[in-house]
């Protein structure tokens, strides 16, 4: 056989390689569509915050008392001080605290968010189901949280 030849077959094997792949992944389509919009819709609600945090008319005094402060009980519970004001139904695990605080330029990394939930935040967030390692749980702000980080910010209400 000669190069030409070979080259010719070969080209042709690839073309129906392409087809089959293409075929194949036509059957999986529904299926990659529902779990490309699960991270879609959750990349959206840490951008959707790291956009109203950014947006307030008080982001210069969160700046100042939360972002700048070393304090890392501060930083994580800005998020879900920010998602129980606006976003009420939304719940944030300790991965989306890890996005927004990267996002907002203050990172707080996931081990370290959950040492401080367990450590001194455990009264002012509830989560959805018991902490087991390896297991996601979604968290929310309750009440004495809400006060707690208004009075962080020295506010009475963010965003009014």
């Amino acid at each position: 056989m000669n190069n030409q030849n070979l080259f010719t077959k070969l080209n042709e094997i690839k073309k129906l390689a392409e087809e089959c792949l293409e075929s194949l992944s036509d059957t999986n389509i529904p299926k990659n569509k529902q779990t490309i919009k699960k991270e879609k819709k959750k990349g959206d609600i840490t951008l959707l915050i790291v956009n109203k945090i950014k947006d307030l008319d008080e982001f210069e005094e969160i700046e100042k008392e939360v972002l700048d402060k070393s304090s890392i009980p501060k930083r994580v519970l800005l998020p879900f001080y920010i998602c129980h004001k606006y976003f009420p139904q939304q719940g944030l695990t300790t991965g989306d605290v890890e996005k927004i605080t990267e996002q907002l330029g203050v990172r707080v990394k996931t081990p370290n968010v959950s040492k401080a939930i367990t450590g001194s935040l455990w009264k002012y967030l509830a989560g959805d189901s018991s902490r087991k390692r390896g297991k996601i749980v979604v968290y929310k702000l309750n009440r004495k949280g809400a006060k707690y980080f208004e009075s962080v910010l020295k506010l009475k209400e963010i965003g009014k």
